[in-house]
This record gives C-alpha cells, sequence and structure tokens, in this order.
C-alpha cells in the first residue's frame, strides 16, 4: 500500500504517526482532545456504524457544522469504507429526504436541535446518530448551551435506532476493512461546471494527494503549536480538504468556529494563536473592518489564504494595511479551486503576482482551450482546464455530465473542464476573468459580469455590486446592482460619475443600461453575492 493508496483515516493515522499521543487535534472554545484520544473516538464510533451493518460503498448522510462531532464521524465513516455525504445542516426537510431517497441514504448524523423538524425521517426505519454543539464543549458552556437548546431537544425519543452521538462510541470494536484510494470517499453537493445542482464523487486518493500538496506549500509537516482557524463548513472542498483534512494530516490543529462573525474571529485568533488562515474576501473585510483586527496577536499568523470568489484590490489592500501596523506585514495570498478539483491554484509569500491566482500547485498542471478543445498561447482568453491528483472521479450517477467536463488529450492526459474563463502569462501565473456561465453576448461581443464589478469596486463609495442580464424586446441589456457605503448618497451625480468610470475603463458594451442602488444583495453560504437570486428575479419579472 502506498502513501496515498488508502483510507483518509489511515493516511491521517499514518502521517501523524511521528507525533506525541497528546498532540491536540482541536480547539473547541478551549476545549481540546490528544490525536490518541482522537483516534480511539473515532475507531469507537466506526464500530458502531459496523455494527448497524454499515459498509463498504454505504451512502451514510452526515448534516453537521464545524464541530468535533463531525470530524469524528467523518473519518469514523470512513474507516467503514462507507461514503460520507455532506450536506449543509440547514438544508430543508423535503430535500434531505429527496437526497436520501435518491441515493439511498442508509444512516443519517445529524445536530439533535433539527432532528424534530424531520417528520418522514421519525417515521423511518433508517439509524439515526444526533450530535450536540456541547457534546465537546468545555463545562462553562456546557449549561449554558443545553439550557439554550433544551425546548428543542426534550420531545426526542430516543430509541435502539435513534441514538446520542456520545452513546454509540465504544460499544463495538471496529472490523478492519481493505480501503483502496480510489475508493470514493465523499459525495459533495456543488452548482458544478456546468451550473446544474450536481453531486460530485471524490475519492481517498484525491484527498490524501489534495493534504500532501497543501503541506508541501507550507514546508512540510508541523505540531500542534500550529493551528489553522476553521470557519470555513466542511460540506465545502476548501473547508473539508485544507482546513480539517491538511491540518490534522500535517500534525497542526483545527481551531473550530462553527458560526462565523468577524469580532470572535478576531477573539479567537488572539486566545488560540491561529498561525494559518483561510477564508473568503467576504470574511477577511469584515474582520478588518470590525476594529478588533489589531494587536500583536496577528504577529503569529504566517499565512492567509483566500478563495471562493475574487478577491478585490480594496479588501486586499485594507487587509495587508493592517497586518502591517501589527507588525507582520504578510500578504492575504489568493488561490483557486473547485469542488470537483480541489485547490490547484495559489500565489504564496515567496510566489506572488498581484491580480492573479498565482501558479499551479504541486502536481497540478493548468492550460486554456478554445471551445474545440485547442490549447492556446499565453494571453489568450479561453476555458481554464486543469490536470491534477485531486480530481473528482466523476458525478454520481451522470456518466453524461462526465462526457461534459472531461477530455483527454492527444499524449492520453485527463483534463476537466472548469467552467471558467481565464488565461496564463508566459510565466505562468493564471488569471481568472468569470464564470463562462455568466458571460453574456451583447451586439455579438462578448462581455463577462465580473470584468464589470470589478471595475465597479474601484469606484468610490461602492461596498458591493453584481451585472446581470436582460431582456427587452428580443435584446439583451446589462442592469447593474450596487450597495454603497454609508454615508454615499446614490444620487444622479453619483450615478452619472460611475457610469462615465465603466465607460472610461472598458468597451461601450460593458456599460449597464440600468443601474440599481439597494441596501443588501443576497449571498451564498459563504458570502458571495449569489447572481442567481438576482437572476431569478429578473427572470420572474419578464414573465410576468
Amino acid at each position: 500500500m502506498g502513501k496515498f493508496d488508502k483510507s483518509m483515516f489511515r493516511y491521517l493515522r499514518d502521517e501523524t504517526a511521528r507525533l506525541p499521543r497528546k498532540n491536540k487535534v482541536w480547539d473547541f472554545f478551549g476545549a481540546s482532545v490528544g490525536i490518541g484520544k482522537f483516534i480511539e473516538t473515532v475507531e469507537g464510533l466506526s464500530g458502531y456504524l459496523q455494527n448497524l451493518g454499515i459498509g463498504k460503498g454505504d451512502n451514510v448522510i452526515l448534516c453537521l457544522g464545524n464541530i468535533p462531532d463531525a470530524i469524528v464521524a467523518f473519518y469514523a465513516i470512513n474507516n467503514t469504507g462507507a461514503v460520507a455525504n455532506l450536506v449543509h445542516p440547514l438544508i430543508p426537510s423535503e430535500g434531505l429526504k429527496k437526497m436520501s431517497e435518491n441515493m439511498n441514504a442508509k444512516a443519517f448524523i445529524l445536530f439533535d436541535e433539527f432532528y424534530n423538524k424531520y417528520e418522514w425521517l421519525k417515521k423511518s426505519d433508517k439509524p439515526v446518530i444526533l450530535c450536540r454543539a456541547s457534546d465537546f464543549l468545555p463545562r462553562a458552556f456546557k449549561l449554558p448551551y443545553n439550557l439554550y437548546i433544551y425546548n428543542k431537544v426534550k420531545d426526542i425519543e430516543y430509541s435502539d435506532r435513534v441514538v446520542r452521538f456520545k452513546d454509540a462510541i465504544g460499544k463495538f470494536e471496529p472490523k478492519k476493512v481493505e480501503i483502496c484510494g480510489d475508493d470514493i470517499a465523499v459525495y459533495m453537493h456543488s452548482g458544478g461546471t456546468t451550473g446544474v445542482s450536481k453531486t460530485v464523487m471524490l475519492s481517498n486518493d484525491a484527498f490524501n494527494h489534495l493534504a500532501d500538496n497543501m503541506i508541501d506549500l507550507i514546508g512540510g509537516g508541523v505540531d500542534d503549536s500550529e493551528s489553522m482557524l476553521m470557519v470555513l463548513p466542511l460540506f465545502h472542498n476548501f473547508g473539508l480538504g485544507v482546513c480539517m483534512h491538511t491540518v490534522l494530516s500535517a500534525g497542526g490543529k483545527a481551531v473550530m468556529m462553527p458560526k462565523f462573525n468577524p469580532k470572535g474571529a478576531c477573539r479567537l485568533l488572539k486566545r488560540a494563536g491561529v498561525t494559518y488562515m483561510a477564508g473568503v474576501p467576504n470574511m477577511y473585510a469584515k474582520m478588518v473592518a470590525c476594529g478588533k483586527f489589531k494587536g500583536k496577536y496577528l504577529k503569529k499568523i504566517k499565512n492567509c489564504y483566500c478563495g471562493g470568489e475574487k478577491l478585490s484590490d480594496e479588501i486586499k489592500a485594507a487587509f495587508e494595511e493592517a497586518m502591517a501596523k501589527s507588525g507582520n506585514p504578510i500578504k492575504l495570498c489568493t488561490g483557486y479551486g473547485l469542488t470537483e478539483g480541489g485547490i490547484c491554484c495559489v500565489n504564496t509569500m515567496d510566489i506572488h503576482r498581484e491580480g492573479t491566482l498565482g501558479k499551479p500547485v504541486k502536481n497540478n498542471e493548468f492550460a486554456i482551450v478554445d471551445e474545440n478543445n485547442t490549447f492556446l498561447q499565453p494571453m489568450e482568453r479561453g476555458m481554464i482546464v486543469i490536470s491534477c491528483n485531486s480530481m473528482m472521479s466523476g458525478y454520481y450517477n451522470a456518466p453524461e455530465m462526465d462526457e461534459q467536463v472531461f477530455f483527454t488529450d492527444a499524449q492520453g492526459k485527463r483534463w476537466l473542464k472548469t467552467g471558467d474563463v481565464g488565461y496564463m502569462d508566459a510565466d505562468g501565473y493564471v488569471y481568472f476573468v468569470d464564470r463562462l456561465k455568466r458571460m453574456v453576448k451583447i451586439s455579438g461581443v462578448n462581455v463577462f459580469p465580473q470584468e464589470i464589478e470589478d471595475c465597479v469596486n474601484s469606484y468610490r463609495g461602492i461596498s458591493k455590486s453584481c451585472v446581470i442580464p436582460y431582456k427587452e424586446k428580443g435584446k439583451t441589456f446589462l442592469k447593474l446592482y450596487i450597495v454603497t457605503e454609508q454615508d454615499v448618497n446614490a444620487d444622479c451625480e453619483y450615478l452619472d460619475g460611475l457610469r462615465a468610470h465603466i465607460g472610461k475603463n472598458l468597451l461601450k458594451y460593458n456599460l449597464p443600461k440600468i443601474i440599481e442602488a439597494a441596501k443588501s444583495l443576497p449571498l451564498t453560504q459563504i458570502g458571495k453575492v449569489d447572481f442567481k437570486v438576482l437572476q431569478q428575479l429578473e427572470d420572474n419579472k419578464g414573465n410576468d
């Protein structure tokens, strides 16, 4: 068995075998557990799952946020050879029911406080393990939390089928299962490269290689004196692959934050001595703006990575200025990844070019192709494609979608189409332009909303923006939504200035016909402006 040809749990065990068993795996509001106890707990839950009949290839729905139970449960599922089906804990009841039926879920691991909303599950014969955020909390926090959720959980009827998380641990010895690297470890739900909701299948090998690639990026394994702020959710590739599996496999500590708030994050950085951060632009912007992102504690931070959406120059500059004032002049390093491919490209402190996504990480290749999959030259725009060892195995039960996104070149190398438009320079740095599905044709010219938004966001007083197309008498036009800062009045004079700014920097086809000021814009789960919601609202208007 090679270094990567094994389960994710086995990989973690092997990579951390060099460390003392007391070294901490996580920090959860000050509570922690050592590697030895962690492994014992994972194996204890694995034995329980096997006793339920869960085995290799079975689908176990894991519907939790960033709490220690989620880490234990994930690796326990993985240790049985089953597949962890990672689902947002706020999924509506009918959504979870439909998913479980379509994918033949064999068991559920859920928050106890949400269990009562799943009436259909309460009537089923499927085993359920209920977790509570206070399971691993320190005593000072445990009682207040339990009182807070008491009315939500007091009527739960526990049985042989419905059990508490802590009651499921240690009852049965785990049985050894032969698990290969190419066995599917994770089902992750994504909008995908074609914009249609789909389920991505990711193997043990993909996540083990991702961890190895990221560990190489920071110079090798560490110990629990190094830690990552774990605020990105496990049901996203970035959260699972980097903030959890990479950090724990490297020997570091995950400083867990179930729900992001900027002041709380700053307090956590200070108390836990966090050395690494990974997040989205909105997270960094809010931390800097809250007034608490300052002080000597910031000197401990070694690297900060940003992904999820394009990082604006303003957010990057504000973050780096705050860090410099605190005596730590590090850069906010942008990166690029996707559910189907993992983290593929990143700027580092040493290899860094402003305005780019950086260079491909170890074992990742990037290229730009046209609509015929012909490889383009430096600076030519086309679709970004990747070939890497952290790539998905394919989409669940959708071979026709696999055919749309995979192709093999003349040398037999397999490439994944990302659905993103970009280009590369002669030095190998990658530039992002926009999602291909967002591209709009105006008078036959390709227009990219992201470019317009970048231009708009550089104008004074703009905090957020979003461009969507709309139809009028059969012709396509652009509509721009803006959110201004509190002291800015978006009157006619201001909007005329904004139009002039766009006209000065972009071709005339990029000029929106309508500009609408809004108090706020809808956001996705990770804080990006959700253009799909705005587009749906606009499309509904056209159907009225």
